[in-house]
């Protein structure tokens, strides 16, 4: 849905939204915290704000007292510490009197209009989860920004459908009434992800949620001191409980089917899920009889879960880890523990008789049906006067053989039309990695029969086993991404798109090049030969294609000569004569068209 239903508005003489604060040693940033919610464009009495300190050791408490004097929309209290955000919120959330609850981070920020747009497509809709989309200010940040759910506004949405599942952040506004009656509190135990089943039950409580990507409604602040929660991290141990709790409260609100096991990839085999726990930091952390409990533990939640709606959704580590927990085999379990350590991949066979990638334990059978990817980089993109050459090289990770066969394919992206090239594999190299094959191969534009997009895949084949994998989402560090013109005039462009795979565009049928402004370009030199002067100019010329030059207003635009040099420097070569006039001005084109006029008197100074 697009579309906003017309709005049911909320009763405007009661509390709208409360707003619960968790804080722990913020007092470089809560001021703007508070500041941002006192800032909302709403009436007055719509908003509380419940500022709940964890047993701060620095001034936040007494900054917040001090903001709360004289102040009848500030709540403060104080708390023993805790170490983490969810008995802050737990306590907040039990003296909240707003409509709608929104828990706002200590260091974070609201835009101005955030809480009034959110509570009218709450109230509008009926929906018991509203989220906003999110932004970053400030230095670093650990972690991204949630960004999968925001592609486009949607109202009183399935929130599966919508992809909201994929973020679980308690920075959303809430139907109070929901985490009332179904019981819906932060678990405590852990630092960490503890809004996590927080927000899972609320969705799974929703009639149905809406989401707001026009603008950016709540700011998260990346910190430069490293003090953030999610930068300190938990051990495996904690992360273990997460997990667990997530997963059973999934399984405690849903039946068994198709949208369990999806909500239950997450935790499982999720990139927070199975390796946070088995993985790199295991051996490290804990003994012998802890990892022995933990696999215990993990082992009676997960087995009678654990089918293949979920497990092929995961990365082979996780299906690995996964499938020797089930099994019980904490050695193994182990030594793949200890690979991660170390940055090592975990080692691979092909089974000839099953056409399959497998991972061979010192005990017991082999953990097979591996959901491998193609490593492929990128190393160089070279233009031709018909195509262009791609170097790169590919392989599976801690897999020591090169595959049987191998091609680039292009493939049309609204019909399905492909061209298939073959690669030459007889290049090859092994290292600790894995084997991988180092390529070179010409694409020619010629050979592509429909205008429009073409998408650039690689493929492998092992006897019948093929993988298949997007050409240049990697590539070389410092590798130029720059869109490739081919042809003159413009046949195709080769080009990176949104999803940063490798492309042609045929025709073209799209813009591609950024029009150069003037104030990028810059005479570097400037110098007489003999009746021409010669401008060296410096800034992005590399698909610039012609240069002109008008001696002045009432003069015709003429061609001047036009020599590039290098990606970031070119010379135009005009008559002296022209070039001594004041309103001498040129004019630059690339290939697909846009201009940029630069007045030399303005660039001789």
């Amino acid at each position: 849905m697009t579309e906003l239903p017309a709005k049911t508005g909320p009763n405007p003489t009661g509390i709208d939204v409360s707003v619960v604060i968790p804080v722990y040693n913020c007092e470089k940033y809560i001021q703007e915290t508070v500041e941002s919610v006192r800032a909302q464009d709403m009436h007055a009495g719509a908003l509380e704000i419940i500022a709940v300190d964890d047993g701060s050791t620095d001034d936040s408490l007494n900054i917040l007292n001090k903001l709360a004097a004289d102040c009848i929309d500030l709540h403060v209290h104080s708390t023993p510490n805790s170490g983490s955000a969810a008995a802050p919120r737990n306590f907040g959330l039990e003296r909240a009197r707003g409509r709608y609850v929104f828990f706002l981070d200590a260091d974070d920020k609201f835009s101005p209009n955030a809480l009034s747009r959110l509570t009218e497509v709450a109230d509008s809709t009926g929906s018991g989860v509203v989220l906003g989309k999110m932004g970053l200010f400030g230095e670093k940040r650990a972690g991204n920004v949630p960004s999968t759910a925001f592609g486009k506004t949607l109202f009183a949405v399935d929130f599966i459908d919508s992809k909201a599942h994929s973020t679980l952040g308690a920075w959303k506004l809430f139907r109070r009434s929901i985490l009332l009656d179904n019981d819906i509190r932060f678990p405590l135990g852990y630092k960490i992800g503890e809004d996590q089943p927080f927000t899972m039950k609320a969705y799974l409580h929703s009639p149905h949620i809406s989401i707001l990507a026009d603008q950016v409604y709540y700011w998260l602040r990346g910190r430069d001191d490293g003090t953030n929660i999610t930068a300190t991290g938990q051990p495996p141990r904690k992360h273990l409980c997460r997990i667990l709790t997530l997963i059973k409260t999934i399984v405690d609100n849903t039946e068994p089917g198709e949208r369990r096991d999806h909500l239950l990839r997450r935790p499982i085999v999720g990139a927070a899920g199975v390796k946070s726990v088995f993985g790199k930091k295991m051996l490290a952390a804990h003994d012998r009889a802890e990892r022995e409990a933990m696999v215990k533990e993990f082992r009676e939640v997960v087995a009678p879960l654990w089918n293949s709606n979920i497990r092929d959704h995961g990365v082979p580590e996780s299906q690995i880890l996964v499938d020797l927990a089930v099994r019980g085999d904490i050695d193994e379990i182990e030594t793949v523990s200890r690979l991660l350590a170390q940055k090592k991949p975990v080692p691979l066979s092909f089974d000839e008789e099953h056409a399959q990638m497998v991972y061979e334990p010192r005990a017991g059978d082999s953990v097979g049906d591996l959901r491998v990817r193609l490593h492929q980089s990128l190393e160089s993109i070279t233009s031709t006067a018909d195509g262009i050459i791609i170097r790169g090289e590919f392989g599976v990770a801690g897999l020591g053989r090169a595959p049987d066969s191998a091609h680039i394919i292009l493939r049309h992206r609204k019909l399905g039309t492909k061209i298939t090239s073959k690669i030459d594999i007889s290049r090859t190299y092994t290292r600790s990695f894995g084997t991988r094959v180092r390529f070179s191969t010409d694409v020619q534009i010629s050979k592509l029969a429909d205008s429009g997009i073409w998408e650039l895949f690689i493929k492998a084949k092992w006897s019948s086993m093929v993988v298949r994998e997007r050409l240049g989402i990697a590539r070389a560090a410092g590798m130029d991404t720059a869109p490739i013109i081919i042809g003159d005039p413009v046949e195709g462009v080769v080009f990176f798109d949104q999803s940063d795979g490798l492309s042609v565009d045929l025709g073209p049928t799209e813009k591609h090049l950024d029009p150069v402004k003037r104030h990028e370009l810059h005479v570097v030199d400037q110098f007489e030969v003999g009746r021409s002067m010669v401008f060296v100019i410096s800034g992005p010329v590399s698909n610039m294609k012609a240069a002109s030059y008008q001696a002045d207003d009432k003069s015709k635009s003429k061609s001047a000569r036009f020599i590039v040099h290098s990606t970031d420097q070119a010379s135009i070569v005009i008559p002296r004569s022209a070039a001594k006039k004041q309103g001498c001005a040129i004019e630059l084109k690339d290939a697909e068209g846009n201009s940029v006029e630069i007045a030399l008197t303005e660039l001789r100074d």
